[in-house]
């Protein structure tokens, strides 16, 4: 699984944390379950990995985005229970949520049905006005980063905690490939985007929920950033029977090459969701 320390760390002991199972391997580090004995409660543990901590201005981000996180009161932003080192290992500490991810639905169901979709859509826009109204912007918006309660809660984790270095992101094969699916046109050409890229990675996750697969999908990593580069956005409607037509406009406008095209707010790309 490849850890900080070679092999993953299940079963062992880190700072009042014992880990019990591996829940997720990113480009970044791991998810574990994990118990925190000095609280007596489960929770998710994020360990990154010692070559990206390594890097003192990413350190450095990475606590100042873990704090605006952690402060965010928004019901569908991940409750960070804290965040910090231990052992020279970065870790972020946050609620355990018994469901599935977005990804999982997906992989499972196919397309969800319209009225689903909204609602998802939806209460990730409002997780993400939140952030942005506090200067927090996300750059990995895609279903696995959604987590979903058996009762269709939607949480978004992995604020922008995730990336070491904005531009640096791009190169990094490993981190880039989940990612460049959703990834705004002006993220693709190395740039760190700020909200409207969040905006574009929704509708990317609108349209996958919509059709059951991501925007664009041809052949390797450089065709997909191509495609977000110089294709013009899908229609959900021809790609498969019984979505309306309006989800092509919702679709067209989120997706815009130029930032300033989409809508201004994720809340706004859920309102014409919604109205679709």
């Amino acid at each position: 699984m490849g850890s900080p320390n070679g092999g993953s760390r299940v079963g062992t002991q880190f700072g009042p944390y014992e880990l019990k199972d591996l829940i997720g391997v990113g480009g970044m580090g791991e998810v574990y379950r994990a118990y925190d004995i000095t609280k007596d409660r489960m929770v998710a543990i994020k360990l990154l990995r010692a070559e990206v901590a390594a890097d003192p201005n990413f350190q450095e981000r990475f606590r100042r985005e873990s704090r605006v996180a952690a402060r965010l009161q928004e019901p569908h932003v991940i409750p960070v229970h804290d965040f910090g080192d231990i052992d020279g290992t970065l870790y972020i500490d946050m609620r355990l949520v018994e469901g599935s991810s977005l990804k999982d639905e997906l992989r499972k169901h196919g397309a969800l049905p319209p009225e689903r979709t909204v609602s998802i859509i939806s209460q990730v826009a409002s997780a993400l006005d939140a952030a942005h109204a506090s200067g927090l912007v996300h750059r990995d918006i895609k279903p696995e980063n959604v987590l979903l309660t058996p009762d269709d809660f939607a949480y978004l984790v992995d604020f922008g905690i995730a990336h070491a270095g904005g531009e640096a992101a791009v190169t990094q094969t490993n981190m880039v490939i989940g990612s460049c699916a959703y990834m705004a046109t002006e993220r693709v050409s190395g740039q760190r985007g700020g909200p409207p890229s969040d905006v574009y990675s929704l509708t990317c996750l609108l349209y996958e929920c919509l059709t059951g697969r991501p925007p664009f999908e041809a052949g390797d990593i450089r065709q997909v950033m191509g495609a977000h580069m110089f294709s013009p956005p899908p229609r959900p409607s021809i790609m498969r029977r019984g979505i309306p037509k309006a989800f092509d406009d919702v679709v067209a406008k989120g997706m815009a090459k130029r930032p300033e095209d989409r809508y201004a707010t994720a809340g706004e790309l859920a309102r014409a969701a919604a109205e679709a």
